[in-house]
């Protein structure tokens, strides 16, 4: 297993006096003898030498957001919630990081995060043996959850942390960056969708891109082709870890979900991510039987993930397109089985959906459960 002294870690993003030392601190305590470099802006608020126990402290220069009010198709603007842009900030401050780290392996964390344990330093070595159909890094980079793209985005990874060589998380994150708003307004509509897709997969198809085509019109591009070719890049190029497995715990209350939604049956979200089962079900397809060590280590736990990929098909019948009736049997279902959580976390997703009818309600009712107003 790759040693903590091997690894230096970005802790990226605005200071928080209250949760940035705890992060500082936890990378401390469990990857001793690691690199830190805290990687803030020059504007940041005054924080005390005490609170900062990092090697190196990067004070950037802010970009900005990126304002795209008007500038897309509004329907593509709504369903991507695209309507200003962090990703040039983010990016910026955790490649400047990543410059200055002197260790073989790199860790991008937010200055929000804590470390809970170093699970993911594991995984590179489980999965050195297994084919890459289309590389582009000279390992996996490690990350937390992907969307499945025949449910979801295509070519999405979540961004919040990742780990791999410090070589490949600096080709991750020299991403194509979004242009300015003055620049936009000087493209053709078309061209603009194009160059602004979201920050998750802005990082997996800039990279992608170096040796491939990747046919991405927008950010709301599917079919079958491309989301074939998204489970083949993903297979290839990252080990997508749900945060139990990784080791990583959100401080942020509005992040929350990223902490919890693995374990939120029949939300939204939980139908539109894709769990580390599902991912090693994409590997052993595109990449073979060598990852049939890494589906036995799972038992039981990838037999019910199966059953539940096959679940989420039913119910989410196309990119965020919900099948209101399959949930709504499901989630009787589990009333009906005592499962009182799943059954809650599934009316309140066709709740939210806008599917009101005197059936779900009495739904809510045996819940006792008030519907959100």
């Amino acid at each position: 297993m790759i040693s903590s002294r091997d690894v230096s870690v970005v802790v990226q993003g605005p200071w928080s006096p209250d949760q940035t030392p705890q992060a500082l601190a936890s990378v401390r305590a469990h990857l001793p003898g690691a690199q830190i470099v805290l990687s803030v802006w020059k504007g940041a608020p005054d924080f005390p030498a005490h609170a900062v126990d990092a090697d190196t402290v990067l004070l950037n220069a802010d970009p900005g957001g990126v304002d795209l009010r008007g500038l897309l198709d509004p329907e593509l603007e709504h369903r991507t919630a695209t309507a200003s842009s962090n990703f040039n900030r983010q990016a910026d401050s955790t490649l400047a990081g990543l410059r200055l780290a002197d260790r073989p392996y790199a860790l991008k964390l937010r200055t929000d995060m804590v470390l809970e344990h170093a699970g993911f330093l594991a995984y590179p070595e489980l999965f050195r043996g297994i084919p890459a159909p289309m590389p582009v890094f000279g390992e996996r980079i490690i990350t937390t959850n992907a969307r499945c793209p025949h449910r979801s985005f295509a070519m999405f990874v979540q961004d919040f942390c990742s780990f791999g060589r410090t070589e490949d998380m600096r080709l991750l994150w020299e991403a194509e960056r979004h242009p300015t708003r003055e620049a936009l307004l000087a493209m053709p509509r078309e061209e603009r969708e194009a160059r602004v897709l979201v920050p998750e997969q802005q990082l997996v198809v800039s990279a992608l891109r170096r040796r491939y085509e990747v046919p991405m019109p927008n950010a709301l591009a599917g079919g079958p082709a491309l989301a074939e070719l998204t489970e083949r890049a993903v297979a290839a190029n990252f080990i997508c870890l749900d945060v139990r497995r990784f080791g990583v715990r959100t401080l942020k209350p509005s992040l929350e979900w990223v902490n919890s939604a693995d374990a939120m049956r029949l939300s939204w979200l939980w139908m539109l991510r894709t769990s580390y089962e599902e991912y090693l079900s994409w590997c052993r397809f595109h990449c073979g039987e060598a990852v049939d060590a890494l589906i036995a280590e799972c038992g039981d736990g990838y037999a019910s993930a199966m059953e539940d990929a096959s679940l989420k098909r039913r119910v989410v019948i196309g990119p965020n397109a919900l099948a209101s009736q399959p949930l709504f049997d499901e989630a009787l279902r589990c009333c009906l089985a005592g499962r009182n959580g799943d059954a809650l976390n599934g009316a309140i997703t066709l709740h939210r959906a806008g599917l009101r009818d005197p059936v779900l309600n009495q739904l809510f009712e045996r819940l006792g459960y008030r519907p959100p107003g």
